[in-house]
């Protein structure tokens, strides 16, 4: 009997035990799927093209002309109504005093519009011109959205290198401004090498604290832009080549022509004001509709139950002339919109040489400051050599060392505002490929040569 009950005591242990795991393993793994549901797919690297995504994804730019698309939408629907019959009543009863103390009043019926002069006709293709721009406008803030992103992208980049290589110029200098401190209290060198090269470390500071700050800064906006909290960890992508503008400018010009919505929109715009004039017109012919009605009325001297079929008809004959004044001032407003939205494209193109020029500018100035860096590079082996060998002293080492972390710098910078422009050339021809070469180029992730 004891040894029966041992053994059921032990049995009702391992159920226990066996629920208890399992209820462990079942909150571990909730756990793990919360936290998974956190994390992106690709961790805490986010590439460019992620960055767009994400800042697409939930945008109150876009959920704002998403907005006006919608009310345009339901305008349009609402143009295609007015094809349709329209059902109506009047109704009216109550109390009087009189021969007849309760009067009843009863107009009902359906009315079938059969001739307006091309009134509908001419409101449904304004509004559905104004539908189509309001799709090109969104298509717009897409592109608008997609170009700030990256354009921060690329400034965030950018400063993050700068932002490095004054951290790293600031250890060196601050090294050797100790050194020269030392030297100059033993009055081995003037004390003006030790304020001048003091004043250059303060100089360096400087421009580390403002790089940091416009990193964070710039770092902050692009979380916000493309939705990634504080908490989650995030890093760059670096970009691997760059691009040459091989392709010609009128290459560029007739790609845009094609992609960028500002081609497009001019033509609806007036086609809109257009239809607003034909609608204007409509108003010199009758309307003429179908009706069918049912009236009963209750009065002392009325006492009516019919149904009338017919057509009834309203034709403005004279208005001394406030409709035609109405039409030619939507004439010159026509005009109007055709001069504006010359002048816009114009613009535009204007807008499109003025990139290309300066994108094929900029992509000098990177082979500038290549050849300035190499220059530099080539200058502080020799000065380092020639410390060793006693040929120099320190003096000649350190100010090759800031020539080579300002060429550095400079390279930086110029890869930054070359990127930035070809994102806004880019912008132009909505993002899409055209016919441009990559050329090996240095980039920001690739390492430094050795500072000691």
């Amino acid at each position: 009997m004891t040894k029966c009950f041992k053994e059921g005591k032990s049995i009702w242990r391992r159920i226990a035990c066996f629920g208890l795991a399992v209820t462990v393993l079942a909150a571990s793994f909730s756990a793990y799927a919360a936290e998974s549901a956190v994390l992106r797919p690709s961790g805490t690297l986010l590439s460019i093209d992620e960055a767009v995504s994400n800042a697409l994804k939930d945008s109150s730019e876009i959920k704002r002309a998403l907005a006006r698309l919608g009310k345009e939408e339901a305008l349009y629907k609402g143009a295609l109504a007015e094809f349709y019959p329209k059902i109506k009543a009047d109704v009216q009863a109550g109390a009087a005093t009189g021969e007849r103390t309760f009067l009843s009043y009863l107009d009902t019926g359906i009315e079938q519009p059969i001739f307006q002069g091309g009134k509908a006709v001419a409101e449904k293709k304004r509004q559905s011109a104004v539908y189509e721009v309001e799709k090109l406008r969104l298509e717009e803030v897409k592109l608008d959205l997609e170009l700030a992103v990256r354009v921060l992208y690329a400034q965030v980049l950018a400063e993050k290198e700068l932002t490095r290589i004054a951290q790293g110029e600031v250890k060196e200098l601050t090294a050797e401004c100790e050194r020269i401190k030392k030297l100059s209290g033993k009055e081995v060198l003037p004390r003006l090498e030790a304020f001048k090269i003091e004043s250059h470390l303060e100089n360096v500071k400087h421009s580390l604290v403002k790089h940091k700050e416009t990193y964070d800064y710039l770092l902050t906006v692009l979380r916000e832009t493309v939705g990634i909290g504080e908490g989650e960890g995030l890093d760059l992508q670096t970009y691997g080549s760059i691009q040459e503008v091989e392709s010609g400018l009128e290459s560029f010009l007739g790609a845009a022509r094609e992609t960028d919505p500002v081609y497009k929109e001019g033509s609806l715009l007036i086609l809109a004001k257009q239809q607003e004039k034909r609608s204007l017109q409509a108003e010199r012919f009758p309307k003429i509709s179908l009706s069918t009605r049912w009236n009963s009325v209750r009065d002392v001297y009325v006492d009516t139950n019919r149904v009338i079929v017919g057509i009834e008809g309203k034709w403005n004959i004279w208005d001394f002339g406030r409709l035609g004044s109405k039409i030619r001032a939507k004439e010159q407003e026509i005009e109007e919109t055709k001069w504006a939205e010359d002048i816009r494209i114009r613009e535009h193109g204007k807008e499109i040489r003025r990139l290309f020029h300066e994108a094929r500018a900029l992509r000098q100035k990177i082979r500038m400051t290549d050849a300035f860096l190499k220059e530099n590079e080539e200058n502080y082996k020799n000065e380092k050599t020639r410390l060793v060998t006693g040929g120099k002293g320190a003096g000649e080492l350190l100010d090759s060392f800031i020539a080579l972390e300002e060429a550095r710098s400079a390279a930086v910078q110029a890869v930054a505002e070359y990127r930035i422009q070809m994102a806004r050339l880019e912008r132009t021809q909505a993002f899409k490929p055209t016919e441009m070469a990559t050329s090996s180029a240095n980039t920001f992730a690739e390492g430094e040569e050795d500072r000691s």
